[in-house]
């Protein structure tokens, strides 16, 4: 996927190098009209670059406070999975007691218990 995706920067590329090439010619923009607000003379093809590369700009920096995001929630999400990886083997450990508890009680049980004796009756 990333080398599709390099291939496509590389013709966006080579695509805004020839726009700048043939869009030379200077152009001033006013804003404002009443006010009569005018910027500097430039080239043309600043009306491309400079958007695309504040785009870039503004895009990476939302991509970076994304990934810090993620972050966080990925170290939140690893605590609650060791807290509870540590409650399930306290309660393995506390069924793992029951079981041996019942068994010695059991054992118990049948150590008290006289053992049955038959009775055979003679004639």
């Amino acid at each position: 996927m990333r080398p599709f995706i390099f291939g496509i920067i590389v013709i966006v590329f080579f695509l805004a190098v020839i726009f700048g090439v043939q869009n030379t010619q200077h152009v001033t923009l006013t804003y404002l009209y009443w006010k009569n607000w005018k910027t500097l003379e430039f080239p043309m093809y600043y009306l491309i670059f400079i958007p695309f590369i504040v785009g870039i700009v503004v895009g990476g920096l939302y991509g970076i406070k994304r990934r810090l995001h993620l972050i966080s929630t990925i170290k939140t999400l690893q605590k609650s999975k060791a807290e509870l990886e540590e409650k399930l083997k306290q309660v393995r450990e506390a069924q793992i007691a029951q079981e041996v508890e019942a068994q010695e009680v059991e054992a118990q049980m049948l150590e008290e218990t006289p053992p049955e004796t038959e009775v055979i009756p003679t004639t």
